[in-house]
């Protein structure tokens, strides 16, 4: 699902591939409608994945869309707790931007790509700006959400792991990044993976040199406690010299 939707993104305008494909469908009226939730529903048939997003068929309407999960017992109101808690990669996310909860109020709709840590999604959506694109949503515009339940959608493909790590390798080095805060990367850097790699080998390859420096100390360290422990065993023993006699 998420891997169909990222060839989407930069899409620009109406009518589209998205809304002719629906239209031919449902009709011409859709060819230059809002277009959020009918790009749901052709990453959805082209992911093959339709079953689980489209349990009651193809939907342009949001409201609609959001019914359809809670009707399956899957909706999770729009809250901080909420997406901490059940959102997914893949869920489906639906906005009111007047801030309630309200199914009848919804306005939009996206994908999760990515659950923040502090409640935030990062989202790809159609129709947002009339493109497609990735937004970062807070809980103050989210109504809810649901996820569907996609054939092991606890497990991404393999394309979808190889797109992360690419985009990972190829991304803008942040500060908050362990990478950054380590001194191995440096915030703002364009990265590469030749980049990467030669950073990453210099880093391990310094580390790995601190390691034999201090195992080297460690191994002096007990050479010294060695010849300690033998000189006071030979204290000990019976060469140890004699106490010195009393005074007269």
């Amino acid at each position: 699902m998420l891997a169909t939707a990222r060839k989407d993104l930069g899409l620009v305008g109406r009518p589209n591939h998205i809304t002719r494909e629906y239209a031919s469908r449902h009709g011409r009226e859709y060819l230059d409608a809002a277009w959020c939730d009918m790009s749901v529903t052709y990453w959805a048939r082209h992911s093959g994945n339709a079953d689980a997003v489209l349990p009651a068929g193809d939907r342009a309407y949001t409201v609609a869309h959001a019914q359809d999960g809670k009707n399956l017992g899957r909706w999770y109101a729009g809250t901080v707790a909420n997406v901490k808690a059940h959102a997914k990669p893949g869920a489906l996310i639906l906005f009111d931007w007047d801030g309630t909860n309200n199914i009848p109020a919804i306005d939009h709709i996206g994908v999760i790509e990515h659950v923040l840590s502090d409640g935030r999604v990062q989202t790809i959506e159609a129709n947002t700006g009339n493109a497609c694109k990735r937004r970062v949503r807070a809980a103050d515009v989210i109504a809810g959400f649901w996820n569907p339940d996609y054939e092991g959608e606890d497990m991404p493909s393999a394309k979808e792991i190889a797109d992360e790590v690419y985009e990972r390798l190829t991304g803008t080095v942040t500060k908050d990044v362990w990478a950054a805060r380590e001194g191995l990367l440096d915030p703002g850097q364009k990265l590469d993976p030749r980049t990467f790699f030669r950073q990453a080998w210099a880093y391990g390859k310094g580390a790995f040199n601190r390691l034999g420096e201090v195992l080297k100390r460690l191994d002096e360290q007990a050479a010294e406690l060695k010849a300690l422990r033998e000189e006071v065993a030979e204290l000990r023993s019976g060469d140890a010299p004699a106490e010195p006699p009393a005074a007269p």
